[in-house]
């Protein structure tokens, strides 16, 4: 028999790196340490009792702080490559070694490796952050993992000025590079605790009534998280322009959602560019994945200095607010003209709010009237109050990243990860309208383009889930016809609006039309 107990608890070994020339070195045996273990193995296994102990292994395993393995280009290095944190050894020698190998000489990789991605994690990961989350992951290797489970080790870890407030206004937070989001807040004497589930959870109810507030009257979503910088310089424009697939805002003050592909046409990054002036833009891209967007357009960046990067996540703020009234909130709180005719959608102005200094941008994620109010990060909290004080009345209410979910679902929006995947091409993810051939070269082009010619392997869908009552798709569901494999979900939820329970899905594109239906695999029914 061979008993290999994951514990929880078990501490850290190598807190400054092993010795130089250190191999297969084990540790003192502590049978004290493993006695609860070998009792259960007794109960389970009667025969264990009978056999006693013939040796100890006592020695060191890699872990990294999700517990996923580390493999891609290091950070800030030139051709410098990671291959480590494989907590399973040689199971994944093969896999991690063939993408790795192609990675080094193709440039990319063949399929979507950001989970195992060196640049998920950022400055923010310190000596004792490893201590803790390491440990954590080490624990629960062998325990239940729920959907979007929340782990609470080294937490909070970065927080906006605003989290406080947030924090007594009910927010259950959760955690992306770093930084403490608002899941969801809990009302009318909730418990302010997760319940995880692969089922509705208790918070279900919650996000129901965030969701509707926002339709109904109006919301706020603290996103400072997301990445921003600003891109600048004679060559800014000629860069950025060939960076992406879709054409650059021609004006100041104006928004486009552009996409940058990879070198097979695939999405790598999606992100947000305001054009500020002739030769500077303003870029917006996901929390989780700032170090990866910028890095990518570090790689590609001219090295005579005709482009220059600013790095202004931490010292930017931003607070999306939406819903019907949101006009009249920001009428309160600022003398500028939000009306329609002078402030149209896709479209950005440096306005003043309550005395603050405030970069407006009329776009957001949740499919409602509305505008991102990105501000100095010192004033947060002069903002969040003004705005509150302001909007009481209009019962402003905060709402949570689940409800910005819900909402981005029955908007058929699209995420990084999920259906933006360097596996798909722009075609396949439904962007055509985000892309333009005709504009001149720009990274990706020709696999692009010659991947239409050779027809596409998947089409985007929306789905409507019937004949569920309590459990919604998470991702990666089968979807299948008469019993054939045709494509998979890559995100699902409820959508509180809509009253449906909703899916993502890529499948193949004959079954693409609306009106036929699919069988998807919720919790094997």
């Amino acid at each position: 028999f061979i008993l290999g107990p994951y514990e929880k608890g078990a501490p850290c070994c190598y807190l400054d790196g092993p010795a130089d020339g250190a191999e297969y070195e084990l540790f003192q045996e502590d049978i004290e340490r493993l006695e609860p273990h070998i009792e259960a193995a007794m109960n389970r296994v009667p025969a264990f009792a009978e056999c006693g102990i013939k040796q100890v292994y006592n020695g060191a395993i890699a872990y990294t702080p999700d517990g996923n393995p580390i493999v891609g280009p290091a950070w800030g290095l030139k051709n410098f490559w990671l291959n480590e944190g494989h907590s399973f050894g040689i199971t994944a020698a093969g896999g991690a070694g063939w993408q790795l190998a192609e990675w080094i000489v193709e440039g990319e990789p063949g399929i979507d490796m950001l989970g195992v991605e060196p640049r998920r994690f950022g400055d923010y990961v310190s000596r004792d952050y490893l201590i803790k989350k390491n440990e954590e992951a080490y624990s629960h290797v062998f325990i239940i993992h729920y959907p979007d489970e929340e782990r609470p080790a080294a937490r909070p870890l970065k927080t906006a000025p605003c989290y406080g407030r947030l924090l007594e206004m009910g927010a259950v937070f959760g955690q992306k590079f770093g930084w403490e989001r608002a899941n969801w807040f809990a009302t009318g004497g909730m418990a302010q605790e997760d319940d995880w589930s692969f089922r509705r959870s208790h918070w279900f109810e919650a996000i129901r009534k965030e969701a509707l507030h926002v339709n109904r009257a109006v919301g706020l979503l603290d996103m400072t998280p997301f990445a921003k910088c600003r891109i600048s310089g004679p060559g800014a424009a000629a860069f950025l322009d060939y960076m992406v697939a879709n054409r650059l805002p021609a004006k100041t003050g104006r928004i486009r959602l552009c996409h940058s592909l990879n070198r097979n046409g695939g999405i790598h990054s999606e992100f947000t560019i305001t054009r500020e002036a002739e030769d500077s833009f303003y870029l917006v891209s996901a929390a989780a994945w700032q170090r990866l967007d910028h890095d990518y357009l570090a790689r590609y960046m001219p090295a005579d200095g005709s482009v220059n990067y600013e790095h202004l996540t931490d010292s930017i703020g931003v607070f999306v607010v939406a819903g019907p009234l949101v006009r009249k909130l920001l009428q309160r709180v600022s003398a500028d003209d939000f009306s329609n005719e002078a402030f149209p959608f896709l479209s950005a102005r440096q306005v003043e709010m309550a005395g603050i200094p405030v970069y407006a941008l009329r776009v957001n994620y949740v499919g409602e009237l509305g505008w991102e109010l990105h501000h100095p990060i010192e004033r947060q909290n002069e903002l969040f109050d003004a705005l509150f004080e302001a909007g009481e009345d209009l019962e402003l209410r905060p709402f949570g990243i689940r409800a910005m979910d819900s909402m981005r679902l029955e908007k058929s929006y699209c995420m990084v990860g999920t259906e933006l995947s360097i596996e798909y091409s722009a075609w396949e993810s439904a962007m055509d309208r985000f892309v333009f051939p005709d504009k001149g070269n720009f990274l990706g082009r020709e696999q692009l383009l010659a991947g239409r010619e050779r027809g596409l392997n998947y089409r985007l869908v929306t789905l409507e889930v019937q004949d569920t009552d309590d459990a919604d798709a998470l991702g990666n569901n089968a979807l299948t016809r008469e019993g054939e494999l045709i494509g998979r979900a890559t995100s699902g939820g409820f959508g509180f609006r809509t009253g449906q329970s909703l899916a993502l899905g890529m499948v193949r594109p004959e079954y693409a039309q609306a009106g036929i239906d699919k069988e998807i695999d919720i919790l094997n029914k």
